[in-house]
């Protein structure tokens, strides 16, 4: 689990100074090649001339769209004694670029968003059905054997599927409330229904909770394998699941949303308690008596369409 907050870069379109560097992070990132060399940067430091080679591209493009990347602040760069001479290595900048469109009413801009990252092993409970397991980007660690729910290498799985009914809860910290008072906390998670093989067609009710408050059910509308995801690795078995939804559930004072839709009017933030004890929990699950019964599937960083693990924000209140 890792939190940060001065990894997450926020820009305003009120405020004078980020509109340049706006726009050269638009023009770096509408590039596919400069995107996949933010993907390769992720996993490790580069070279320029490596990336020329893991991309097969020329070295003067390479170092063309490195170029790009470090003038928008998207990547880091600095010199290394590996090799005979003086060579420029490049690795990722920003955890995160937080693009704010119009101010949000009633959030404190002194106090930047609170956000941590939560790999999808590192849950404190769980529970599965016998058809279940999980793997990393390289093997499966378990299948088909609840009883191995806590592996001691799952802190590096990046998919886990499970199939019927089961939950699994994460914490976190709740130091982040005595920042200032909290307007919204949301979570955000790539995410499908699990069956045998996959099936597009296959839906699963999918429901939150917090402090075992339940907040809201997102029926998923299957289980999808049709193709590999962006992030799938390329060893995975091509009949099974590839990749989710990215799914996004918040509450604040009117209620709880889904993808920015509010569902729940009857839950507010303000019953959560979120500032007792020293932990917040999230529960993510499917009820055994849930109408589509279907299973769920939890995908990482490295798995699926979404380079992300579990991302939990806490919005800030204005004075």
């Amino acid at each position: 689990m890792e939190f940060y907050e001065n990894d997450a870069k926020l820009f305003e379109l009120k405020d004078e100074n980020s509109v340049t560097q706006i726009a050269q992070i638009g023009q770096a990132l509408s590039s596919p090649t400069r995107v996949e060399i933010l993907k390769l940067l992720n996993t490790k430091p580069y070279l320029m001339s490596e990336v020329a080679q893991a991309l097969n591209i020329q070295p003067s493009s390479a170092a063309f769209h490195l170029k790009m990347l470090e003038n928008a602040g998207l990547i880091n760069v600095e010199y290394s004694t590996k090799y005979k001479g003086s060579n420029k290595r490049y690795s990722y900048g920003l955890r995160d670029v937080i693009l704010r469109l119009r101010p949000l009413d009633g959030v404190d801009n002194a106090n930047p968003p609170f956000i941590a990252d939560i790999n999808i092993g590192d849950y404190i409970d769980a529970e599965f059905s016998d058809q279940s397991g999980f793997a990393t980007d390289r093997k499966v660690l378990t299948a088909n054997n609840s009883k191995k729910a806590f592996h001691p290498e799952r802190h590096d799985i990046q998919i886990i599927w499970n199939s019927y009914a089961g939950y699994v809860t994460y914490a976190v910290p709740n130091d982040f409330t005595d920042t200032a008072p909290v307007s919204e906390i949301s979570l955000s998670v790539e995410l499908c229904s699990e069956t045998h093989g996959y099936n597009n067609d296959y839906p699963s009710d999918i429901t939150f909770w917090m402090n075992d408050v339940e907040l809201c059910t997102w029926t998923c509308p299957g289980d999808f394998g049709d193709k590999y995801g962006t992030f799938t690795p390329s060893w995975w078995f091509p009949e099974s699941t590839k990749y989710g939804l990215l799914t996004t559930v918040s509450i604040s004072g009117k209620g709880v949303s889904i993808n920015d839709k509010l569902v729940n009017r009857t839950v507010t933030l303000d019953m959560l308690n979120i500032s007792e004890g020293n932990r917040l929990t999230f529960k993510i699950g499917v009820k055994n008596d849930a109408k589509h019964c279907g299973g769920f599937n939890i995908f990482g960083e490295k798995f699926g369409n979404f380079n992300q693990p579990i991302k939990f924000t806490a919005i800030f209140k204005k004075p």
